[in-house]
Parts: C-alpha cells; sequence; structure tokens
C-alpha cells in the first residue's frame, strides 16, 4: 500500500479568472507552513493560533520580504475528521490566476509539494475516509455532464454502490469460509448445507449481474449517447434537429440535399448527454459534393449508438428508405414518422426488424409528440426501469463485476454436478477477490494509480 508522510498543495479551482478561488493543504506539516506564511487581519506581528473549523481572515505574507500577497480567508481542518485524514487547510484567496500561482508558489517553497492529479482524494481512500467506488464517484460528480448523472454520482459517493458490493463480497467471504473449514475439519465441521451455499450464491449471481447491467447506463450518461438523425432528403432532419436544439442551427429549405455535411451538437435529453448528429439526406446521386456528404452520413450511422431513421409520411416508404435500411446494418434504431401535420399521408407498411426499438409519429415543425420522441430516447439508455434512479459502475467496476458473477457460475455448475465442495474454494476466493477490488479491500498500487491519475490536480 501507498503511505504518505509529506505534505501536499495544490490550486482546487478551475484555471482562470474569478471572485474566489481556494489553495488547498494536506499533510503532516501543513498547519505549521500556513502559521509561517499567514497573518491574522489586526495581528501581523503576532504567530496565528489555528482553531478547527473556524475560518480567520487575514494575510499571506511573503517571509522573505514581508510583503502581502493577499488578503484570505483560512481555515484549518484538524486530523483525523478532514477530508484526507490529515491535516487540511483551505485557503480561500481573490480569483485572479497570478495571486492564486503566487499562494501555491510560497506553499512550495515552504516545504509543501505540488499535489499529483487526484492526490488529495487518494489519501481520503488510503485513509479509510472513503472506498474506492466513493473515490470514482467523486470524479463522476466533476464531469458529471447532467444534473441526473451528477446525482446518480452522488449516490454512489454516499455509499450506496460499495454497501451492495459489500454485502455481496461479505456474505461469499462467509461462505468461503465455511467451506474451508469444512475441507480443514472434515469430521468435526463438515460440508456446508448445500441448500445454503445454493441460496448465497444465487443471490450473488442475481445481484452482480443486476449491478453489471446499469454500466451500459453509466456509460451513456459519462460519455454522452450518440445519435444520428437520418433519412432521404427533405424527411425533416434538419428540423428535427433544430426542434430538439429549441433554436435555429441547421438551415432548412424545401429543396433536396441543402444538408450536405453532418453537423453535431451537444443537448440534454431527460438528463442525458446527447450528440446529435444531423446527416446528409441519403439517397443515389451523381452530385459529387452531395456524395461526400452521403458518404459521412454513413460514417455517422457506424459510429452512433442508435440511429432515428426519418420517414417522411408525405412520401412514404421508398427506395430511399430501402436503401438507408442496408446501412443500419445491426445498428438499434427508432423509426420516426415525420410531418403528421400534413394533410396528405401515404400509408407506410408495418415495420418488423430486431434492431428496431420503437417507433414514434411526430411533427418536427409544430412539435407535435416530441416528447414521446424524447422518452423513446430515454427509454433506449435505461433498458431496466430499475437502473433509473441509483449509482451506475464503470467500466472498471462492472469488468470486476462480470468476473465475479462468472466465477460464481462455475460454483453453481460444481454444485450441479455434485462435485465435493474442495472444488468450491478457488471459485469462490475468485469472486470474493474480485468484489474486493471494486471497493478498493484488496487491489494493487496500480490499480490505485490509474484510477486516480483521471483526476484533476487539487481534487
Amino acid at each position: 500500500m501507498i503511505f504518505f508522510d509529506d505534505t501536499i498543495s495544490a490550486i482546487s479551482t478551475a484555471p482562470g479568472t474569478g471572485a474566489i478561488a481556494v489553495v488547498r493543504l494536506s499533510g503532516k506539516d501543513a498547519l505549521d507552513i500556513s502559521k509561517r506564511l499567514f497573518r491574522q487581519r489586526g495581528a501581523m506581528d503576532e504567530s496565528p493560533s489555528f482553531k478547527a473549523n473556524q475560518a480567520t481572515v487575514g494575510f499571506i505574507i511573503d517571509p522573505a520580504t514581508g510583503e502581502s500577497v493577499d488578503e484570505v480567508v483560512l481555515t484549518p481542518f484538524i486530523a483525523p475528521h478532514t477530508y484526507t485524514g490529515e491535516h487540511l487547510v483551505e485557503i480561500s484567496c481573490h480569483g485572479g490566476p497570478i495571486v492564486t500561482s503566487e499562494i501555491l508558489a510560497l506553499l512550495l517553497s515552504n516545504g509543501a509539494r505540488l499535489a499529483r492529479p487526484g492526490e488529495f482524494t487518494q489519501r481520503a481512500f488510503m485513509a479509510g475516509r472513503i472506498d474506492l467506488t466513493q473515490a470514482e464517484a467523486v470524479l463522476d460528480i466533476i464531469q458529471a455532464k447532467t444534473s441526473r448523472q451528477g446525482r446518480r454520482a452522488l449516490s454512489a459517493l454516499a455509499g450506496a454502490l460499495g454497501e451492495r458490493i459489500r454485502n455481496e463480497r461479505n456474505a461469499l467471504l462467509e461462505l468461503l469460509t465455511r467451506v474451508v473449514a469444512g475441507i480443514d475439519f472434515p469430521e468435526e465441521i463438515g460440508d456446508a448445507p448445500e441448500p445454503q451455499v445454493e441460496a448465497v450464491v444465487a443471490h450473488a449471481r442475481l445481484e452482480l449481474n443486476d449491478l453489471a447491467r446499469t454500466a451500459r447506463t453509466g456509460r451513456f450518461l459519462r460519455e454522452g449517447l450518440k445519435l444520428a438523425i437520418i433519412g432521404r432528403p427533405n424527411a425533416g432532419k434538419s428540423s428535427l434537429l433544430n426542434r430538439l436544439l429549441q433554436f435555429e442551427r441547421a438551415i432548412v429549405t424545401d429543396t433536396p440535399g441543402t444538408t450536405r455535411d453532418s453537423l453535431e451538437e451537444m443537448l440534454e435529453i431527460n438528463g442525458i448527454p446527447v450528440m446529435l448528429v444531423d446527416t446528409a439526406g441519403i439517397r443515389h446521386t451523381e452530385d459529387h459534393v452531395e456524395q461526400i456528404g452521403i458518404e459521412r452520413s454513413k460514417k455517422a450511422i457506424s459510429e452512433s449508438d442508435i440511429a432515428l431513421l426519418l420517414v417522411d409520411l408525405t412520401q412514404g416508404w421508398g427506395a430511399a428508405e430501402d436503401q438507408i435500411m442496408g446501412l443500419i446494418e445491426d445498428k438499434p434504431f427508432l423509426l420516426i414518422y415525420n410531418k403528421m401535420d400534413v394533410p396528405k399521408q401515404c400509408p407506410i407498411p408495418p415495420q418488423d426488424n430486431l434492431n428496431l426499438r420503437g417507433s414514434v409519429k411526430i411533427s418536427a415543425v409544430t412539435g407535435e409528440n416530441i416528447s414521446e420522441l424524447t422518452s423513446a430516447i430515454e427509454a433506449f439508455v435505461f433498458q431496466d426501469e430499475t437502473h433509473r434512479d441509483g449509482p451506475s459502475l464503470n467500466a472498471r467496476q462492472a469488468e470486476l463485476c462480470l468476473k465475479a458473477a462468472n466465477a460464481l457460475e462455475l460454483v453453481q455448475g460444481t454444485l450441479e454436478a455434485g462435485y465435493p465442495q474442495d472444488c468450491l474454494a478457488t471459485d469462490l476466493k475468485t469472486a470474493v477477490d474480485a468484489l474486493s477490488e471494486i471497493s478498493g479491500q484488496s487491489v494493487s498500487e496500480e490499480v490505485i494509480t490509474q484510477v486516480f491519475a483521471t483526476f484533476c490536480i487539487g481534487k
């Protein structure tokens, strides 16, 4: 494990100019360094005396020159009741980049070193203040693109995910201990009751597989859903883009082929970050520029998570739609029947496709039924209704969760085959170790380094 015996410092607020910035200091010498640089207002010639959790107004002084650098509010937090578990000092200063840089430089020249990315949170983890799922939730909150994502991350930070993992780990560890005891002392203890083994394993498999499925939703909430709007020219793709964005981003005309390149815009749909791509209309054409746009549309389809296939109700289903269906291949898609506001509509044959995730009739011009469309997009992200709330696993956590579930599947197979219980121990231990790595109860320094390397400096 990694242990810290030095003191770190960093600017914890975002770069740039603002009203207030925060410079943090954590470690065994945090209070002593602060006392060398801080003087209370009205007591400039006296060494300050700090009270835990009490903010004090004063000045940061350069000891080499005696000059004031800035008027600040200094708040000391005394170990172990701090975020990092160490002495922690927060200096709230004016938010100019020169001021914050000068204060940080003074802290570094008086005994602190510059913190590595995520090192404050890493120290909190190493001190046992939080587990690894909570540490990763801190990053999710910082990087949240929507309030929905932020609330789910907050749930993990509060311990909801870690508790579910610990509950299953503890049950499996207890079972493993019982099985091993039966192996070591066959006459005194004997085999664990098979119904008990089956019940614990079945419950854990169900819970872990359910948790692993949340990773899909988690990926969309963290990285954003890539959504391509496709269709024949003049189907209303640009109108739909403008409607969803609620401003005129794309040029809309009655001339087919107006959109000749893919337009990308980020927006939020029902709390989901979405990268929306308006593509060029797909049809057979001899226009070289339009052909380039169509090739880019094909690429947008291949790179999307789901496509919105717009069908013009005034034109019906034709060769253009058949051509587009050939491009979609195995990509999930929604059928969007547009121009329901136009009286003249053509009959459209029912569509039967394994990748079809629903259909909605809308008017991109009037906005009718747009809420039904956004609900269909939301349903694609949250395929399981039980996953609409609560934390979502990230890729690391999901991989370990599935590893544990697969090990338990082997345990179940061993039970069904009627093999002796000494065959269960290895797979049970694999499952316990995987869950221990998720929460950080047993994890390598390499994994810890990788987790915190993605953090910003100062958190």
